[in-house]
């Protein structure tokens, strides 16, 4: 399927060639294997047919396809998929040539079959896309909790003339920089970039009215927010534990044996309550923090007040189809809650916190394309990239401040992000309605509120794709009328936000 490179880039057309003969015990049939990209089209050098359209015409951008032919070659399909990833090759849509496809051109079929992909697990940014045309046929891609969500109305009742321009930066940086792997939407070479992660806060998008809609969506309307020391059960429940520490136990050397949980030193086992042992010792959770309850946050995803908010953010950024991020795409196989780790939950859109005093929460990333499963969907549609690699989905979390006027300096709970490299970070306060934009490998956590505080700090946060409108263009956070990002950390000696935007180097 794929050939270590000589130096020469034939067409993927040749690498079959010499395989439609080959016979093997375990194949009933003949088979050919081509592995295409966007490349493999590129006209040769000496080729003066100017009437070829450009490559972002022939197929969807960062795509990567295998194409098999013969009955064998796709009864073979799961394992040499299977024996790829295991091997280490970079995630790729599995198609096979069929009798409707037989006189179309690689490029034709290969096309197709990322648009079947693309449909089945409903992974395009575009609404009027013809892979969003149909129904997934997925059982995954379209549920309550994960479902695409595009949003185009950004009126709510209070603040019918909100506008784009009304947005007020308050902060706007990139950190934690580095040299990272830059592949090209079309075509495949060894590139690199330096590249930050970006940080923005806003003042000015959610409004008074609409702020109050979202904290009335994710507690109840009437609630105390003012006294009560908690959220509403039970639509709230003390149940996640992303984000929080627990605390770690050294064994003694007495112990009994019947106390500790793993069987080995070096293969550690988790009892139901949680608690887990190893080389290193006990491992006990902290108790959970507030979260709302699955039912409870598919109606939060799906309320008027959310969908504004998301129109909104899609408004400040016109160049992007902006939607919630295809959550079970990007679990292994697409299954709803299989990823390592996540006791069987699956991947939310949107997530509400109600930090409380005694919360201890830990430093995470929201998400990072780079560490997907090679089996997830996502993976296979548009490869394992750093973020903000061109043309590729920009994975962004945009966090809005619930809670009304009063919420002081002394009550904490800010969020903080960190820059590794430096030991160093900055912080965000919450103020009613503001909204906090980061790109979702930014490291950071949130700071318990202060015993003075007495009520939850609330938030929501939507986890979107921001899918660039122009397959060679750069996704950034940061935005031109709002000026040039401060450079922070290890970013700081970086010549702009991102150096060598436009341009790889070998």
């Amino acid at each position: 399927v794929e050939e270590e490179d000589d130096g020469e880039e034939d067409d993927a057309s040749y690498a079959a060639d010499g395989m439609d003969d080959w016979d093997d015990e375990d194949l009933d049939a003949s088979f050919d294997g081509y592995e295409v990209h966007p490349g493999d089209w590129s006209p040769d050098d000496d080729d003066d047919d100017s009437s070829l359209p450009p490559l972002s015409k022939i197929l969807p951008p960062a795509a990567r396809c295998v194409l098999l032919r013969g009955d064998g070659a796709k009864a073979l399909m799961p394992h040499l998929r299977w024996e790829m990833q295991s091997a280490g090759f970079e995630p790729a849509v599995f198609g096979a040539f069929t009798a409707a496809n037989q006189n179309a051109t690689i490029a034709e079929v290969a096309s197709n079959v990322v648009e079947a992909h693309e449909r089945h697990w409903r992974l395009s940014g575009d609404p009027e896309s013809p892979a969003n045309a149909k129904e997934p046929t997925s059982p995954y891609a379209e549920t309550p909790s994960s479902k695409a969500m595009w949003a185009t109305n950004t009126a709510w009742e209070g603040e019918e003339g909100w506008r784009p321009a009304d947005a007020i930066p308050v902060l706007n940086l990139v950190t934690d920089a580095a040299t990272v792997p830059d592949p090209p939407p079309f075509g495949v070479g060894d590139y690199f970039r330096e590249d930050a992660t970006a940080i923005v806060a806003l003042d000015g998008v959610v409004g008074e009215s609409l702020r109050a809609a979202l904290l009335d969506a994710v507690t109840e309307p009437g609630w105390d927010h003012a006294s009560a020391d908690s959220p509403p059960t039970p639509k709230w429940d003390r149940s996640t534990t992303d984000g929080i520490n627990g605390t770690t136990e050294e064994d003694s050397e007495d112990g009994h044996e019947e106390d500790r949980v793993g069987e080995s030193e070096s293969d550690g086992g988790i009892r139901s309550d949680g608690i887990q042992s190893g080389s290193y010792g006990t491992f006990r959770p902290a108790p959970g923090s507030w979260g709302l309850t699955e039912s409870a946050l598919r109606d939060v995803v799906s309320h008027p007040s959310t969908s504004t908010f998301l129109s909104r953010i899609a408004a400040l950024y016109p160049e992007y189809h902006v939607r919630t991020m295809p959550a079970d795409a990007l679990e292994p196989d697409g299954v709803a809650g299989a990823s390592p780790g996540s006791s069987g939950r699956r991947i939310a859109t949107a997530v509400a916190n109600a930090a409380v005093y005694g919360d201890d929460f830990k430093w995470h990333l929201d998400a990072d394309p780079a560490a997907l499963p090679p089996s997830s969907p996502f993976a296979e549609r548009y490869g394992t990239y750093v973020n903000r690699s061109v043309g590729r989905p920009l994975f962004v979390s945009a966090l809005a401040y619930l809670n009304p006027a009063g919420w002081t300096a002394d009550m904490n709970a800010e969020t903080l992000v960190l820059d590794p490299g430096t030991g160093t970070g900055v912080f965000v306060r919450p103020a009613p309605g503001r909204v906090l934009l980061m790109d979702q490998d930014a490291l950071h956590r949130v700071s318990t509120p202060s015993p003075s505080a007495g009520v939850p700090r609330y938030s929501l946060v939507l986890k979107l794709c921001f899918y660039p409108k122009d397959p060679e263009a750069r996704p950034r956070l940061s935005r031109p009328e709002w000026g040039r990002p401060v450079n922070f950390g290890t970013a700081r000696g970086l010549s702009s936000p991102f150096a060598n935007d436009g341009e790889s180097r070998a």
